[in-house]
């Protein structure tokens, strides 16, 4: 792939190094190839292969910078979307405190971790690894009905800017999600479990199956009070708390423009010495990148430190405005989340030394929640959120999980729930957000003494 757009690459550079006076540019230039393997109704049914190109050129005249971006990566696409830019920028507002683009004297970027033989996975190779998900779940609930998505693949990323920076990075990934269901119970009941990994062969295909199958309730669910519990949040249910937090705490503009829940919390203790919270794109618990969006290389940043609230991340923007170095953590100029700014996506939260079972162990009274569902912001201030509880709720009495429990609204504050932790799991898997080499998070499950809900539902 990367000899394949070479050519391509020395293009684009040449579209941002030769700029008139006065003005300065960067490029992202990104190639892709997935494999993705659909099932439902126990049986595979939407098999696809996708391979695409991108370019997002941002132009900056001054300090008014604008982007434009293309899938057309001929010499007349590029030429077009250089024009498209350099007209947006001589409308654009001014960023006064826009310092330029970064040069090539910064950090160089470390190698990552990667897999060939994820890169070479065949589509019929990758229909394999999704049929032994399949065998898995139904040799665990014969009769069940098993539905999920497989996907495999890479990500090249190439940035370059008119200070002489020209980095890449190549990222594989296999990820999969498996939710095996019982439609014919009143009221139906369902497991889930989920992972990813930079290599394929490390995914565990059949210890996904085998888990969402046993997490199917075997017994009809009951109805419990909506109120405050002790609950035991495994580590998909808990991968939400940790995304969230990094976007309504960590993310730049949340501290540029007030509205982080962290503002007034830096240096602050806002959870226990067990919870330590770091972002380390070039971790190999993470699907690995070396640099971020705008060629910066990445790094592992403290975010909760062992209790502690840190910094928010920046990137080009968001580092000016607050006077911060560049953390490595920019997402594309045009990106849909660049309400964000720059955030942590390759979050790693430290495993403690509790198995799950010595978690429900520890519970007296309380629930297990495997994971949420439809999750809203509610007051990204206080960091409250709502969502449902999916797939596999069930109460504990007495250190044993003795029934499952019809689903639950949530509204809490994520710093609330965190103050709380009294034990962390010992075993992480790696959760990824939108299927593909995106928004990551690497946790274990936890145990909060209070988590409120709100409402219940009949199912």
């Amino acid at each position: 792939m990367a000899r394949r757009s070479a050519g391509r690459g020395d293009q684009i550079g040449a579209s941002v190094r030769n700029l008139p006076s006065g003005t300065s540019a960067d490029a992202r230039y990104i190639e892709s190839s997935w494999t993705t393997i659909r099932f439902a109704n126990s049986r595979i049914h939407q098999p696809h292969f996708e391979r695409s190109t991108s370019l997002s050129f941002r132009f900056a005249e001054g300090k008014r910078l604008a982007t434009a971006t293309t899938t057309d990566v001929t010499p007349d696409g590029v030429a077009a979307v250089v024009r498209t830019a350099r007209g947006l920028a001589r409308v654009a507002p001014e960023e006064p405190k826009f310092a330029g683009f970064p040069s090539d004297s910064a950090p160089r970027p470390r190698p990552v971790p990667f897999s060939r033989s994820t890169a070479r996975l065949s589509p019929e190779e990758a229909t394999r690894v999704a049929e032994r998900i399949l065998s898995a779940a139904e040799a665990r609930a014969p009769g069940a009905r098993i539905a999920g998505v497989l996907n495999v693949g890479i990500e090249t990323r190439r940035v370059v800017n008119s200070r002489g920076l020209d980095r890449s990075t190549t990222t594989s990934a296999a990820q999969a999600s498996v939710l095996v269901d019982r439609p014919d119970r009143e009221p139906p009941v369902s497991g889930w479990s989920e992972g990813a990994h930079w290599d394929v062969a490390r995914l565990h295909a059949e210890t996904l199956g085998r888990e969402a199958a046993e997490r199917v309730a075997h017994a009809a669910p009951v109805a419990v009070k909506p109120g405050a519990y002790r609950v035991v949040l495994r580590d998909s249910a808990a991968s939400f708390l940790i995304e969230y937090l990094s976007l309504l705490g960590f993310g730049g503009n949340g501290e540029v423009e007030g509205w982080s829940c962290l503002r007034r919390l830096r240096g602050k203790r806002i959870a226990p010495e067990g919870i330590h919270l770091v972002d380390d794109a070039r971790s190999s618990a993470t699907l690995p990148a070396a640099i971020d969006y705008e060629g910066v290389a990445t790094r592992s940043t403290p975010l909760v430190d062992h209790g502690v609230a840190r910094a928010s991340v920046t990137d080009v923007i968001t580092g000016a405005r607050l006077g911060r170095p560049l953390t490595g953590h920019a997402l594309p100029p045009e990106s849909p989340s660049g309400d964000w700014g720059p955030i942590p996506a390759h979050l790693l939260l430290a495993p403690g030394d509790a198995s799950e079972e010595e978690l429900i162990r520890s519970t007296r009274r309380g629930l297990l929640v495997t994971r949420f569902h439809y999750v809203r912001i509610v007051d990204p201030g206080r960091a409250i959120i709502t969502g449902m509880t999916r797939d596999g709720t069930y109460r504990i009495e007495n250190g044993e999980v003795v029934e499952p429990v019809r689903n639950l609204r949530f509204t809490e504050s994520i710093l609330t729930a965190l103050r709380g932790v009294e034990l962390v799991g010992k075993e992480r898997r790696t959760h990824n957000s939108d299927e593909r080499a995106g928004f990551l998070s690497t946790c274990p499950a936890l145990l909060t003494k209070s988590f409120r809900f709100t409402s219940a539902t009949l199912f």
